[in-house]
């Protein structure tokens, strides 16, 4: 062995050589024991912390339920068919060697052979001479970026073929995936019809990463009927008010509108969360799947309304002529349960499950004067017209106003037959004609003279306190996010906008302020009851799906009282009679509404809206029945109508022909409304 005999022999600079030769290469295995041995663990759980990702998974949502637990929102299920990515690599392989080879052919025709100066000629006896032109990063990036388009483009042409269905995919929205959830299924066909779904079972398809999905989706089986009330979900993939991370988020939908906003969380329920194993590509491992948390359903909301009398109001509503938009509010004034609440024109909340387009939201969903998206029962603001001179009558009859004295309304020389109230120079129309009226009268005739000459006399203080203890101005505390408290003055906004005798006239007339219908339902609740001030109720209790479950109901305690109106109950059977009366005397303005077997207390009201270059009206019927014993109240609203007497009151009298039927057992249930899905 010739290095051993020289280092026998004493070669001194070899033998140095040989020493550091050794002691490099102990260093060498020093330095791979630390990172095989020492560090062996740490390394293998960084390794694993960086193969798994966790999935969020969806709660199954709870139910939206009318008051005897028949469905208004449900779960129900829908086949989708994905495509995963993870199964195509070979495709996307090829096509990028295709696409490769074409472009290096491009280049290499193309590109001119350099100039032959002397240093490349210097140079090309050092290096080994280039066959093919380089790819930028740039280019390479783009042909594996279009190679994967094509491969899932021709997946999915062959998937449309076979469905006979036209299936497209946006070259943006695959790289969108391929970027943030490359190892989650790229959805192709959301909701695939029972005939798809027989096409693909019974075929045994052989694609690539095609595969067909059941998943939950929302469900609301009367289409339309209280959509304003049950309200709608959207798209809510990001949804981060939970705690845990998670790397991946499975479709979800979050409450955007009604009840499925405003008790989201509840609904919704506690997501899960599963373990997916990636490769060093971003690609899934089937076989590492495992869940870490199974979902938890959400709660059932039992709401206060009646399905089938939810049916009855918004078909009356419906029959008014032409394009109509309205509310109507049916209340229980024994304890403030909103038994029924419709608002036109209406929705249908499961469009929304797919997206709405941009052009759809702005002809449709925001056009004016339809506007389908505002829930005129709770959040548009609308003067009251002479529905306001109930709570006129109970300040009145509470200053000491003789209900038996009588009152002239003089005559309108520029309309014959009517009357007219004189405020200085200003003359104020008064549809009732000129005569002799007592309170009775002058209640049932609706006249504006009366009711202004007396209301001056109380002040401003006394009028706003009695529409402040009514709770106008104020939200009524409904659990409904869109829900706005009216208009209606302080004694600061008097003073602020220099309010005078001539505002104060209008106010009395139910104009210059404005409520909702469900304010003017809460406000007849109170005269119908003798005073309590509900706050209104439309959730009865929220509570699991299975009864077996240890998570407790949570009710929601009815009949409770905000406020109570301290008149005398003389003065509230004085109204409540002259309610009666306008419906049953031949003089009364709600005579349309009138029942031969069930004693209906009602006011009509009309007002006018100008400004703006519009001219319109807003009619009422504010009513409760049956006059003895009163079991309901019913408002009636509607934009552009005639008359409150023509217009709502018989909207009202269909909406108490139900209930009367109802009672004497001479009703069967109603079909629901609309189509569902």
């Amino acid at each position: 062995m010739l290095i051993f005999d020289q280092l026998n022999k004493g070669d001194q600079p070899l033998r140095i050589l040989a020493w550091g030769l050794l002691a490099g290469l102990l260093l060498l295995l020093g330095g791979l024991w630390k990172v095989q041995v020492l560090s062996g663990a740490q390394y293998r759980e960084r390794q694993e912390t960086q193969s798994f990702r966790t999935v969020r998974v969806p709660a199954l949502r709870g139910k939206i339920l009318d008051r005897s637990g028949r469905e208004f929102a449900g779960n129900t299920p829908r086949y989708r068919l994905d495509l995963y990515l993870d199964e195509l690599r070979p495709q996307f392989a090829a096509e990028y060697d295709v696409r490769r080879a074409a472009l290096v052919a491009r280049k290499s025709a193309t590109n001119a052979p350099p100039k032959d100066t002397f240093w490349a000629w210097v140079g090309r006896g050092f290096r080994k001479p280039r066959t093919t032109p380089r790819l930028t990063i740039q280019e390479i990036d783009q042909l594996s970026r279009a190679s994967r388009f094509a491969a899932v483009s021709n997946t999915i042409a062959e998937v449309g073929r076979r469905l006979r269905l036209p299936l497209t995919l946006s070259e943006q929205a695959l790289h969108d995936h391929y970027i943030t959830k490359r190892a989650l299924p790229l959805p192709i066909l959301p909701n695939c019809t029972p005939e798809q779904v027989a096409l693909i079972t019974e075929q045994s398809w052989n694609l690539p990463g095609v595969e067909l999905e059941r998943v939950p989706i929302r469900r609301y089986p009367h289409g339309h009927l209280a959509s304003h009330v049950v309200g709608h979900l959207r798209r809510d993939d990001d949804y981060n008010d939970e705690e845990g991370r998670f790397d991946y988020r499975m479709r979800d939908f979050r409450g955007a509108m009604g009840l499925e906003a405003a008790f989201d969380r509840e609904l919704r329920g506690q997501a899960g969360a599963r373990s997916i194993l990636v490769n060093s590509a971003g690609y899934r491992h089937r076989q590492g799947e495992e869940v870490i948390a199974e979902p938890q359903p959400g709660l059932n909301l039992i709401t206060t309304l009646d399905l089938d009398l939810q049916v009855a109001a918004e078909k009356a509503l419906g029959s008014v002529a032409g394009d109509e938009r309205g509310a109507v509010v049916v209340m229980d004034p024994t304890n403030g349960d909103v038994l029924a609440m419709a608002s036109a024109p209406d929705f249908d909340p499961s469009e929304f499950l797919d997206g709405v387009s941009a052009q759809r939201w702005t002809n449709f969903f925001l056009a004016e004067p339809a506007t389908p998206m505002i829930n005129r029962a709770t959040y548009g603001q609308y003067a009251p017209g002479s529905t306001f001179k109930i709570i006129d009558a109970i300040a009145l009859l509470e200053a000491g106003v003789d209900p038996n004295a009588l009152f002239r309304v003089e005559p309108d020389p520029t309309t014959p037959g009517k009357g007219r109230y004189m405020l200085g120079k200003r003359s104020i129309r008064d549809l009732a004609p000129p005569g002799e009226y007592d309170f009775r009268r002058a209640f049932i005739r609706s006249s504006n003279s009366y009711f202004i000459d007396h209301g001056l006399r109380l002040g401003w203080e006394k009028l706003i306190g009695w529409g402040a203890n009514f709770g106008l101005g104020q939200r009524t505390g409904i659990r409904l996010n869109e829900e706005t408290g009216g208009d209606f003055p302080t004694l600061d906004t008097v003073r602020e906008r220099g309010w005078t005798a001539g505002n104060m006239a209008n106010v009395l007339i139910g104009q210059e302020i404005t409520l909702t219908p469900l304010q003017l339902a809460v406000a007849v609740s109170a005269v119908a009851n003798g005073g309590k001030v509900f706050w209104p109720r439309l959730v009865d209790r929220l509570e699991p799906e299975s009864p077996l479950s240890e998570t407790p109901a949570v009710r929601v305690q009815p009949g409770q009282v905000r406020t109570e109106i301290r008149a005398k109950a003389r003065n509230f059977d004085l109204v409540r009679t002259a309610m009666r009366d306008d419906v049953l005397d031949s003089e009364g303005t709600g005579k349309s509404a009138r029942m031969s077997d069930f004693e209906i207390c009602g006011k009509t009201g009309t007002a006018e809206i100008k400004g703006f270059g519009r001219k319109d009206k807003v009619t009422w019927f504010a009513s409760f029945a049956p006059f003895e014993a009163p079991r309901y109240v019913v408002i009636v609203m509607v934009e552009s109508g005639a008359s409150g007497g023509g217009t709502c009151a018989p909207v009202a009298r269909q909406i108490y022909e139900f209930l009367r039927n109802r009672e004497q057992g001479r009703s069967a249930p109603l079909a629901h409304l609309g189509g569902g899905q």
